[in-house]
């Protein structure tokens, strides 16, 4: 209803869902066999390489794991997920994903309470961590890419069930502990055909789900474009940031997306005009769903582009439909759409009696898609059936819900104590089993607010303890996944009860309002855009500007009641005020404040912190170029990781370029320092990108002079020969900067006007102008600007380098060479080293670390990284 009607697209068909996920990919590769399947900004896979890696991966995974046991999924949002999630169901083994960025101990109990056999994970062994008394196999995904051995296959079962537990997906429990809900390949697929026949999608269409793996929607997003010919695309929101996934769509020309709410009003607010503008279909779910959500959306997003409200939970699907333009409001909520075909459903009171149109009740389902069952001590225990059918199973929902006489569905709450936090399903329960476990806690109670927060209350085993608050919240941050953590946490001396002995949740409610207020109360009065030199108060200005009510000073994130999502928004429009980028892995929803403002400060970057001694891999340091260590140089060095512990290294910002400590030696006494910090001894390996191999250079040439050995020094595409000032190549350069969606008409502006001043020797007046433009409408202005500016002054340091003598290192370089002309085969390195090895790559100097080119290029530096240590 209200969905595409002039597209031409491959239907599914209600048959879709008889045949299995194996053969529809099998299908689409016969169609499409060259076409970009899959990538993450660092690898892709072609459909016939997807099939090939499917097939080896589901023999390794056969080889390993006895039919009938089930394969953990140890992989977060990269490539190697989906075809992890197609290898197990190739296999016939069930699988069960783990998200990566859950505490050990709860992955661990999970592993063992469904008696995992083996787990999937990117690279070869188990995760440093892992208890040693644990019998599993561990599965390398990233090796299953080779070309398939004969007989290899011959393990694999020739027919899977699509009625067959398929994947196991684990959910906050009522009893405390994780609950794994089962699916067939039936009930996937059915999602998945669904969504095509409703949206039209075909190989045109690009896919960027922002949601976890390691849940339902995140299972149909990615299924759905690899068995109907489109094109998938991951990035990791938690490890890219705002700024960068932003960027993805542009880059990406994305055209289907799916968010929670909760990401929604992040992502798009005070995004660019046309940062979502190739969108033509967005899916929005997970949660309750505000009509300023969707003033938000349209703001966002193309007129023509299609909004899709869907409801649905891991046990079963529900309702979807298209809101139309101008649809009139009614009610606090958008409504959820209409009953999908395929199911059967009620709405019941607390008499289990069915309810009147547009009379409140519990949603019940009945159909064959629903969830098979449970997973307990590794098998299925299954869910009620019908008398009548077998095949029919019966699920309650635990949600309440509203239907009119048109069948049109609201979303009014939960039966129970559960709720949905950014679209992951919590349960209380879980929560106050792991305060009542703590020794120091005698009681504990988690109740819901009307806000939709989680609040917990402890009582202390003794009296007087100052640290108490502080030490659960660290137990908390270790036994429990963040959506799962407690908004406000308080102590009391008592938990108030009713008489029958049931906890009062009306008072508990009361008595956190009221303490809530107190704290407010103590609060000074919200603090103003700070100056940017003053990295203390202006963190603490967008602290308590996304936290309001809760004093920076003093606290941790998560103590004042910041998640993930909030956190991501905070980095953004730190990085914003401060007019520089910073480094997305040292912030976490733990952190303190006086963190923060560490991890802000030029020069006190923790990603320079010391690796862990048992991790086998060499460590590889990564020197930028003149922008620095931006979203493609990150995803590069994310999959190096394959075989390197990866550094990367951070110049100072645009304060440190004006304070004189931009020249090219000042910033290779900055590298050599965070090396020395990073690794004190052993072997030194670097590659430079650009303007940081010549900088690799220098600092090869400083740590042998101090007696360290240099045994890796890679060059990428740094040309110190004759032709640096080609100008038809940057005339190049600059129109693939704008035909990739690299670079906008307005930066290019912006960055003429950064050279204009620089030439002049101006650069420090234009720096006092960009921190008086401190109004929030020009704040990408200014945030672009002082970038710009930043890469202009490093570029000018770089060629004043180049006319200074240089010694010859007594080591072998790499050097990787773009196809160029009018410029020497060695870029000019041959008279500075003792050895050079060339190798020639593909891609342009802008995107050889980015698709489809890297693929290409990677395992030729991953082989000459690997040699280097031979």
């Amino acid at each position: 209803m209200g969905g595409p009607t002039t597209r031409l697209f491959p239907r599914m068909g209600d048959d879709f869902s008889e045949k299995s996920a194996f053969s529809h990919l099998e299908r689409v590769v016969e169609k499409y066999p060259a076409k970009i399947a899959i990538s993450d900004g660092s690898t892709s896979l072609s459909f016939s390489e997807l099939l090939n890696a499917v097939q080896n991966l589901a023999a390794a995974i056969a080889g390993s794991t006895p039919p009938g046991k089930a394969v953990g999924i140890l992989i977060g949002n990269t490539l190697w997920y989906p075809v992890a999630m197609l290898a197990a169901m190739r296999a016939g083994r069930p699988a069960v994903p783990l998200n990566p960025r859950d505490p050990f101990q709860r992955l661990v109990a999970i592993s063992t309470s469904a008696r995992l056999a083996a787990i999937i994970k990117p690279g070869p062994g188990k995760p440093a961590g892992w208890p040693d008394a644990s019998s599993l196999e561990w599965i390398d995904a990233t090796s299953c890419t080779a070309a398939t051995p004969d007989g290899s296959l011959s393990a694999l079962p020739p027919e899977v069930s699509v009625d067959a537990p398929a994947i196991v997906l684990y959910t906050s429990g009522s009893t405390g502990a994780p609950k794994g809900v089962v699916n067939s390949q039936r009930a996937i697929l059915q999602r998945v055909q669904q969504y095509v026949d409703a949206c039209h999608f075909g190989p045109d269409d690009v896919f960027m789900p922002l949601t976890g793996p390691a849940t339902i929607a995140g299972c149909r997003e990615m299924m759905t474009p690899m068995l109907c010919g489109a094109t998938l695309y991951l990035s990791d929101i938690e490890s890219a940031g705002i700024r960068a996934v932003r960027d993805n769509f542009e880059k990406w020309q994305v055209t289907v997306v799916y968010l929670v709410p909760a990401l929604l009003r992040v992502l798009m607010n005070g995004s660019a005009p046309n940062t979502f503008s190739s969108l033509r279909i967005v899916r929005v779910g997970g949660e309750k769903i505000l009509w300023s959500d969707i003033d938000r959306l349209r703001d966002s997003v193309p007129e023509s582009c299609l909004v899709q409200i869907s409801y649905s939970s891991t046990e079963t699907t529900g309702t979807q439909w298209f809101l139309p333009r101008g649809y009139q409001e009614r009610g606090a909520t958008v409504p959820v759409g209409f009953v999908l075909p395929g199911i059967e459903y009620t709405v019941v009171d607390e008499n289990a009696c069915e309810v009147a149109p547009g009379d409140e009740g519990e949603l019940l389902i009945r159909g064959n898609y629903s969830t098979l069952g449970y997973w307990t001590d590794g098998e299925n225990v299954p869910l009620q059936a019908n008398s009548g059918n077998p095949l029919l199973r019966i699920f309650a929902t635990g949600d309440l819900v509203k239907v009119d006489d048109t069948g049109m569905m609201w979303i009014v709450g939960r039966k129970g104590r559960q709720i949905k936090i950014n679209g992951r399903r919590v349960e209380p329960a879980e929560l106050e089993l792991v305060l009542r476990r703590a020794p120091q806690v005698d009681d504990a109670v988690a109740v819901v607010t009307d806000a939709n927060e989680l609040v917990a209350f402890a009582v202390p085993a003794r009296p007087g303890g100052s640290e108490f608050i502080a030490e659960l919240r660290d137990l908390i941050r270790t036994a429990l996944p963040p959506a799962v953590h407690p908004t406000r946490l308080h102590s009391v001396a008592e938990i108030p009860r009713l008489k029958g002995g049931k906890v009062d949740g009306v008072k508990l409610r009361e008595l956190d309002r009221a303490l809530n207020a107190q704290g407010a109360q103590n609060m000074p009065i919200a603090r103003q855009a700070a100056n940017p030199l003053d990295i203390e108060g202006t963190a603490a200005a967008v602290w308590e500007r996304i936290l309001p009510g809760k004093r920076a000073a003093g606290s941790c994130w998560d103590d004042a009641g910041g998640d993930s999502l909030k956190l991501l928004q905070f980095v953004m429009e730190l990085e914003t005020a401060l007019g520089r980028e910073l480094n997305l892995d040292a912030f976490t929803v733990g952190m303190s404040f006086a963190d923060v403002v560490r991890a802000a400060s030029p020069g006190q970057d923790t990603s320079s912190s010391l690796v862990e001694a048992p991790d086998p891999r060499p460590v590889l340091f990564i020197v930028p170029g003149s922008i620095g260590y931006g979203p493609s140089l990150a995803a590069f060095g994310a999959e190096m990781g394959n075989v390197a512990r990866v550094v990367a290294v951070r110049y100072g910002d645009l304060n440190d370029l004006l304070k004189g400590h931009g020249t090219i030696p000042r910033m290779v006494d900055a590298v050599v320092d965070q090396i020395n910090q990073a690794q004190p001894d052993g072997n030194v390996k670097l590659i430079g990108y650009s303007l940081g191999g010549g900088v690799a250079f220098e600092v090869a040439a400083k740590l042998a002079a101090a007696g360290r050995s240099v045994t890796f020094l890679g060059i990428l595409d740094t040309n110190i020969g004759p032709g640096q000032h080609n100008y038809r190549e940057r005339l190049a350069r600059t129109a693939q900067r704008i035909r990739t969606h690299r670079v906008t008409v307005d930066r290019m502006i912006l960055r003429a006007l950064a050279k204009l001043f620089a030439q002049f020797g101006a650069e420090a007046l234009l720096a006092r102008g960009i921190d008086w433009l401190k109004w929030r409408s020009f704040a990408r202005t200014r945030f672009i600007l002082r970038l710009e500016l930043e890469e202009v002054l490093r570029m000018r340091a770089f060629g004043q380098w180049l006319a200074q003598p240089k010694p010859t290192l007594p080591i072998t370089a790499t050097l990787f060479r773009c196809r160029r002309t009018g410029v020497p085969s060695d870029l000019g390195w041959s008279a500075f080293v003792t050895g050079l090895n060339i190798i020639p790559i593909v891609g342009g100097h802008l995107d050889m670390l980015v698709e489809p080119y890297l693929s290409h290029n990677r395992p030729l530096i991953e082989k000459a990284f690997v040699v280097s240590g031979t």
